[in-house]
């Protein structure tokens, strides 16, 4: 026979606002429980207490909230915004990888911004808008992809938290609350940059600003 913990675990996995929410501690569990009770019901085949339901979900709560990223666990040296950049994607090949490539070496000697991305079927290509008609007339066919009017924003931390869980997932889980479109992302050893829309350019900065500077800064000794 199915426990409650069991059927609570199942439900709870299979929704993501739950989860998410069991997560951070944001529902009022009574009311959660009396919301579940029939779920459960249908689950463990036997009536069961909305008082009983709500003991096992704070147990699964406590045990959830201690594994959980805390924003004010992580502080971050730098956010740096670029704006007034588009993005192109290509089907991998060695003709997109050749001029590409001499693209990349073209706007580096000038100073400019680049960014390179492949996958195992495409190419992603990110520079100033000032390249754009150039980046389109480089190829033969077609970009499979193209954006214009985008810019980025750069994440900067210690090199200490590489070797710490759930820092990345907490910078983007932050951002993704905010229903921004992350046209792409692009990482390194101490730094993750979002590429999104300009419109949705000053969300993002204060999502980020608030959650892991502000925050940080307001703990005592932070």
């Amino acid at each position: 026979m199915i426990r409650v913990s069991e059927a609570l675990q199942s439900i709870i996995k299979s929704n993501p606002l739950l989860e998410f929410g069991i997560h951070h501690g944001l529902f009022n569990l009574t009311q959660l429980a009396r919301y579940l009770q029939p779920l459960v019901i249908a689950r463990i085949q036997k009536e069961i207490s909305i008082s009983a339901i709500t003991m096992s979900l704070s147990r699964l709560q406590r045990s959830l909230l201690a594994a959980t990223p805390d924003a004010q666990h992580y502080a971050i040296e730098k956010i740096a915004i670029v704006s007034g950049l588009c993005t192109a994607t290509f089907p991998r090949s060695p003709q997109a990888h050749e001029r590409l490539n001499r693209l990349y070496n073209e706007v580096q000697k000038n100073s400019g911004f680049c960014n390179l991305a492949e996958g195992m079927r495409e190419i992603t290509i990110i520079v100033e808008n000032r390249y754009q008609t150039h980046l389109q007339n480089m190829l033969e066919q077609p970009p499979l992809y193209l954006h214009s009017r985008l810019a980025s924003v750069g994440v900067q931390f210690g090199a200490h938290y590489a070797d710490v869980p759930g820092m990345l997932y907490t910078l983007l889980q932050r951002v993704a609350l905010q229903n921004v479109n992350l046209i792409e992302i692009s990482s390194t050893y101490t730094e993750i940059v979002f590429f999104i829309a300009e419109e949705d350019t000053r969300i993002v900065f204060d999502t980020l600003f608030q959650s892991f500077v502000a925050e940080h800064n307001a703990k005592p000794g932070g």
